[in-house]
């Protein structure tokens, strides 16, 4: 291994596994999240970053992370060996960025909690008095939609909307819905209630049409994430036209803590807020979102961070929302059993 400036990096890469909580099996995808935590070391303190890919080729993704990761070397002649970076697949660009800022400070000290969305993904009849009250504890509520019968979906919603009656609601139907389901969902309930729909149809482009029928915001979210130029021309015009009001930034889609902010910082100059997400990892990237959060000032929307509750064990202290906000405390000097 090569010497950096003031000392080797030592590099190990660890695996990790999450059981999924059975009523979100669904909407995960998995009964567990398969995870490899990146641990670099260097003058005798230690950076993680977790790396958890999911969908269908999630465990071919996770092989590439791992082998990519296995053979990096930080302190090879680029800086950090951001080029060794540059070519790995995003989840592991994520890892491995956020165990370079982890182990240069990042999350080293304190900050006020971040408003974060409290989240159901479970299917209607799932959503008991414990979720309700789970569901108060954010400063908005995400839904997940479009799995279910449109009549269930829709008692689903008007139960939310009558147990927290201050909370607005964000309806996710991750592309699942024409525009004439989605109207017909939310036909006759309050617009005020309604912080925004998530990209909830199948065609992109007639995203301004929903937003002309149903009087309710949109905010981006495949969009965000998809290099294609026709997708990127997509979400700026939506974004300058006024069409969308946040960029959902789900950070291990996206890369490294750079690329991160960079689309943030983008997203408020088409005059969008910046949402950051996960991807149901763990609350290690959590408590890491929360941070970046901090850091770049990103307060005015609610941060998609509700998502701790959906493992039944977690890689460190569970990143629980209260008062309408996740914690930003400095981060444990190693996830659980991650050493």
């Amino acid at each position: 291994m090569n010497e950096a400036p003031d000392g080797p990096m030592q590099v190990r890469v660890l695996r990790a596994s999450f059981p999924v909580r059975t009523a979100d099996h669904a909407v995960v995808g998995a009964a567990s999240r398969e995870a490899i935590f990146v641990r670099v070391e260097h003058g005798g303190k230690a950076g993680f970053g977790e790396c958890a890919p999911l969908g269908p080729d999630a465990a071919e993704m996770l092989a590439r992370c791992a082998r990519a990761l296995e053979a990096w070397n930080p302190g090879d002649p680029a800086p950090d060996g951001d080029r060794a970076i540059a070519a790995m697949p995003a989840p592991a660009r994520f890892a491995a960025s956020s165990a370079l800022e982890v182990l240069r400070g990042l999350g080293a000290t304190a900050h006020a909690p971040v408003p974060a969305a409290s989240y159901f993904g479970g299917s209607p009849d799932a959503l008991d008095d414990g979720a309700l009250e789970a569901l108060r504890a954010g400063s908005s509520i995400k839904l997940k939609v479009g799995r279910a019968s449109p009549a269930d979906e829709r008692r689903m919603i008007e139960c939310v909307l009558e147990a927290a009656p201050g909370v607005p609601v964000r309806l996710d139907g991750n592309r699942s819905l024409a525009v004439d389901e989605c109207v017909a969902l939310v036909r006759g309930l309050p617009v005020d209630r309604f912080e925004y729909l998530e990209e909830p149809i199948a065609d992109p482009a007639r995203l301004p049409r929903l937003r002309e029928a149903t009087g309710i915001a949109i905010a981006l979210d495949e969009l965000v994430a998809d290099p294609a130029d026709e997708a990127r021309t997509l979400r700026d015009r939506l974004s300058d036209a006024g069409d969308a009001c946040a960029w959902v930034v789900r950070m291990s889609r996206i890369g490294t803590l750079d690329e991160v902010r960079t689309l943030m910082r983008r997203a408020a100059e088409h005059g969008c807020d910046p949402v950051l997400s996960t991807a149901y990892e763990s609350s290690w990237s959590i408590r890491v979102a929360a941070h970046v959060a901090h850091a770049e000032g990103a307060r005015r929307r609610a941060h998609g961070l509700g998502t701790a509750h959906v493992l039944e064990r977690d890689a460190c202290r569970p990143a629980l929302l209260r008062d309408g906000c996740v914690p930003c405390e400095p981060l444990p000097v190693a996830p659980e059993g991650i050493t």
